[in-house]
């Protein structure tokens, strides 16, 4: 009989805790072999196939299936019927799948960077629909929202966390961006430097095997040194936008969107206004600034995301961007939608859009403090005014009051005027 040895310690890796994401099913085939000496040295005596079994998704086509996911689309569209009728699954879709597969077939052998099952099945449809009426042009994204947190802009936000300033994995920059208006620099910009400084000192004393690698990265940080000093930028925190996947944003098709694009995301029966800011990986669908997914659930953050079920609808419009980019201006974000959702047929009357708040606008000035009590001439009351307004003219007031000895006025304050 075969006995079970327990193993050294740390020689054995659970594969459950790689597999994260995977129904596992495992089973072991014993088969009669020589000496331990002879089979050892023959690798497949010894060996697993790993055979991974997965599901493709179709994507959503009929009005009833998105009214199943969110039941409240039917009045918050009125259009939506219209919309679902002329619209098309959009090649996007295919294609985002056909990237999902060719990353877990890389990424096969090290089930740590496996696409898991969640990240799989996260794009429920891609529609492709235009409005007859109006001929408006809609990119429908159905998904979840992850959380993304970049950008910076020394314009708007001149100060930013440690946190932030010291951290190897935040980025500086987002794709939509536009040409600097100020002197102010970009608060990342000297961390940066210095990070430039550092990988050059390394350089020096680098081996040769190490060299290639430093080298690449000094030559990003100086685009990225270059683009700080030159270009603003979105910021996850304070702005509200989505990102959409490489492969579908800047494309030559007519329903392809643009950076700065405007996009109405709705989640239950709120909608939110953004902005198309950024991309992410091809595979990858359903992601949003840190501002928009805190105001869809106060609870996400960077390594939390908002919603995990399929239920949100990016309602993106192609070709809506302004002329000339900038920052956001939040009024007419809002006005922008409005006009947007009226070409697609409107909006329900018991709805309305969000309306963001900057919370990078200049405050105004506090107004001044009001006056103390007691301070120059006393107040008159409304009754000794009226007395004063009824007596003569003619007639000496009643009982006046002694005349005041003839004193010297004492000096005014420091800081004050004489009354």
């Amino acid at each position: 009989p075969v006995l079970p040895t327990k193993p050294a310690e740390g020689a054995m890796t659970n594969i459950y805790e790689l597999a994260r994401g995977l129904n596992l099913k495992t089973q072991v085939n014993f088969q009669p072999g020589t000496l331990a000496s002879r089979d050892r040295e023959t690798k497949s005596n010894y060996q697993m196939t790993l055979t991974l079994n997965v599901k493709q998704p179709k994507a959503l086509t009929k009005k009833e299936d998105i009214l199943n996911i969110n039941p409240k689309l039917g009045t918050m569209l009125p259009g939506l019927s219209t919309l679902f009728k002329h619209a098309r699954v959009s090649p996007y879709y295919g294609q985002i799948y056909v990237r999902k597969q060719t990353e877990i077939r890389k990424n096969l052998a090290s089930l740590l960077k496996l696409l898991d099952r969640h990240n799989y099945y996260d794009t429920e449809t891609i529609l492709e629909t235009t409005y007859p009426d109006t001929g408006r042009k809609l990119l429908w994204l159905q998904s979840e929202m992850d959380v993304v947190s970049d950008g910076s802009d020394g314009d708007r936000l001149s100060t930013m966390p440690d946190k932030i300033l010291k951290s190897s994995f935040y980025q500086p920059s987002t794709s939509y961006r536009w040409k600097k208006r100020t002197d102010k620099p970009n608060p990342l910009l000297k961390p940066w430097q210095q990070r430039l400084a550092s990988y050059k000192k390394t350089l020096e004393k680098a081996s040769a095997a190490e060299k290639p690698a430093l080298r690449r990265k000094i030559d990003h940080a100086e685009r990225v040194i270059e683009e700080l000093k030159r270009y603003s930028f979105l910021i996850s925190e304070y702005d509200p936008f989505i990102v959409v996947p490489l492969g579908v944003v800047n494309q030559s098709s007519p329903f392809s969107p643009q950076f700065g694009d405007y996009a109405i995301v709705i989640v239950g029966d709120k909608l939110y206004p953004a902005l198309v800011g950024d991309a992410g990986p091809r595979y990858k669908t359903g992601e949003g600034s840190l501002r928009l997914s805190r105001e869809i659930n106060p609870k996400a953050g960077p390594y939390s995301r908002p919603v995990s079920d399929l239920v949100v609808s990016y309602l993106i419009f192609p070709g809506s961007a302004d002329l000339e980019a900038g920052p956001p201006d939040y009024e007419k974000l809002t006005a922008k939608c409005q006009e947007l959702l009226h070409d697609i047929g409107g909006m329900g009357k018991d709805f309305k859009l969000h309306q963001w708040e900057d919370l990078l606008a200049p405050k105004p000035p506090p107004a001044p403090p009001a006056p103390k009590q007691g301070s120059g001439n006393p107040a008159e009351t409304p009754a000794n005014g009226q007395k004063k307004a009824d007596a003569p003219a003619d007639k000496p007031a009643e009982n006046p009051a002694p005349a005041a000895s003839p004193v010297t006025p004492p000096a005014p304050e420091p800081g004050k005027t004489a009354a």
